[in-house]
């Protein structure tokens, strides 16, 4: 073969080649867009959560987390994040941290909102609706916090899913102030106790 051939060999070769490389990344870039649009589909997977665990992180990331909103996030997303990966692990949950004290105004509690946004994530709007209304009249009526593992803390009865006022009744019947060390121990407590109820009503839904 001549030196003609020989080059016009290695050029069809390195065509085939080129060929062979771009439908390979053709094929996988279509396979990895669909199984993008397949994991992003609403609602995201649920699998059954522990409520114990949910109530001990809910309470820890309190602390470490930047508040009761992205407390109780992390407690059910970064905890499906941290069992399941993808999807929840593309939801960062300092994007909660906006939630705290009642999205810095003393609305709506950030521990609810927080709970809202995940059961919201992984139900049908319907079933969220239901199951957040659920939550917020739970909140309302029960006597709380129930989760109590470093101090002993007054319980009350919101009759809100306001910030403001529940601290408010909290504050006045335990003489305290907003500043104070209980008053901050409540809200992660309360975070953990709204946390469990959420994962709770949640593993119910899903078993049904």
């Amino acid at each position: 073969m001549n030196k003609l051939n020989t080059n016009r060999e290695n050029i069809k070769n390195t065509e085939e080649i080129e060929t062979s490389i771009v439908a390979h990344y053709k094929v996988e870039s279509t396979m990895e867009a669909s199984l993008e649009q397949k994991v992003l589909e609403h609602p995201f997977p649920y699998i059954r959560l522990d409520p114990a665990k949910a109530e001990e992180r809910a309470y820890n990331s309190y602390y470490n987390k930047g508040g009761c909103c992205a407390a109780v996030a992390d407690a059910i997303i970064g905890e499906l994040a941290d069992i399941q990966g993808t999807p929840f692990k593309w939801i960062p949950i300092k994007l909660f941290i906006v939630g705290a004290g009642g999205y810095g105004i003393g609305t709506l509690c950030g521990a609810l909102a927080g709970a809202a946004h995940a059961i919201a994530l992984v139900c049908e709007p319907d079933d969220s609706k239901r199951i957040t209304a659920e939550l917020f009249t739970w909140h309302c009526e029960e006597e709380l916090p129930k989760y109590q593992p470093k101090m002993e803390i007054l319980k009350t009865i919101s009759n809100s899913v306001n910030c403001l006022e529940t601290l408010n009744i909290f504050m006045e019947a335990a003489n305290v102030k907003r500043s104070d060390k209980l008053r901050r121990e409540r809200c992660a407590c309360v975070s953990a106790d709204v946390a469990r109820k959420a994962v709770e009503l949640l593993n119910e839904h899903f078993c049904m």
